[in-house]
């Protein structure tokens, strides 16, 4: 039995858990398992697969939480008219956009994102690129595992030291690259219409419009979100604008840049991309971006690793007892946030 936050009256709270049995733990390490046991009875799911949309809705009938992840069964409309409970929703990942249906914001369900923490992840993924693609790390590599004997000035580094950095766009995956990069004492330059010159200002960054970003840049990292508007936003005259020896980063999603334009442009040797999403995921087998030799070419992995997921669990089960201890979340989603999802 548990007492509610406002210490009214006993209550009995039910947490579904649809993270598949054997990958809970990837999630939850014991003493946190414990901690989210202690906000309720915790209907866990015994399968190693997700619960089916059916299974889903029979469970939320009761329930006041639900857990979800990467692969879990959306919260529709249908079973938010069966779940009068349902006060919370946890996404144990980034985007909510397809987990969660918009109706819950109206309906007052709090629903909270892992989003955070992956942003984490995908900014240090971001810092590892540009050191391994400025410090020449898979070339020199690849020579010295040939013919090369040994040194040459081709093998030499380009220091990030002093660097101008591009972002377009400012979320909380860029907002964390530029923290990362201070020691670096890097020149930081973005377009973001939606930001604040006081809130770029407190991060450091100098705003300007698209082209100058593109133009001005010595390494240019992008995190548009997947929205109409942002489709194929990069394209052949954008890629033009890059100057020779650019490094262009594309950690967000493939559909921002116009992919064919891209092959075109990095054939002329002009610059080197870093890339860890495609217009097409898996990335087929017979595209150019394999086989290009200064592109360095990544699967979606870049915000999800062990460390990044127990983290997940980590925060998101502290921001649960934040929730209903009535004290403020730190990892809340809103309605308006939803939209710029992908």
């Amino acid at each position: 039995m548990k007492w509610d936050w406002k210490g009214r009256e006993p209550m009995t709270r039910k947490i579904v858990v649809q993270i598949p049995a054997n990958a809970r733990a990837a999630f939850l390490e014991p003493d946190v398992e414990e901690k989210l046991g202690q906000l309720g009875e915790l209907v866990l799911n015994p399968f190693d697969r997700p619960f089916t949309p059916d299974e889903l809705a029979t469970r939320l009938e009761t329930a006041s939480a639900c857990i979800s992840t990467w692969e879990s069964s959306p919260i529709t409309p249908a079973m938010l008219e069966t779940a009068p409970k349902l006060e919370l929703v946890v996404h144990m990942a980034g985007s909510v956009k397809n987990v969660i249906a918009p109706e819950a914001f109206d309906k007052g369900i709090t629903v909270l994102s892992g989003g955070h923490a992956i942003a984490e992840a995908v900014a240090e993924s971001i810092v590892a690129l540009i050191l391994a693609v400025g410090h020449r790390i898979q070339l020199v590599d690849a020579a010295m595992r040939g013919a090369v004997r040994w040194k040459s000035p081709e093998m030499e580094a380009d220091e990030l030291r002093g660097k101008t950095v591009g972002f377009v766009a400012l979320g909380m995956v860029a907002q964390e690259v530029i923290r990362l990069l201070k020691p670096f004492h890097v020149n930081c330059i973005a377009y973001d219409p939606y930001m604040k010159p006081d809130k770029a200002a407190e991060l450091g960054v100098t705003l300007m419009p698209l082209p100058d970003v593109l133009k001005r840049a010595q390494i240019v990292s992008l995190h548009l979100p997947q929205i109409p508007e942002t489709d194929g936003m990069i394209g052949r005259e954008e890629l033009r604008l890059l100057p020779d020896g650019c490094l262009l980063i594309n950690t967000s999603r493939g559909s921002v840049i116009h992919e064919q334009a891209l092959i075109e442009e990095l054939r002329t040797n002009r610059f080197t991309a870093a890339l860890d999403v495609f217009e097409q995921e898996p990335l087929p087998l017979d595209s150019e971006l394999r086989r290009l030799p200064n592109v360095l070419v990544r699967p979606h992995i870049a915000g999800v690793n062990p460390s990044s997921r127990l983290r997940i669990g980590r925060t998101l089960v502290g921001d649960m007892h934040r929730y209903f201890n009535g004290e403020g979340i730190q990892h809340g989603v809103s309605k308006a946030r939803l939209a710029l999802m992908t």
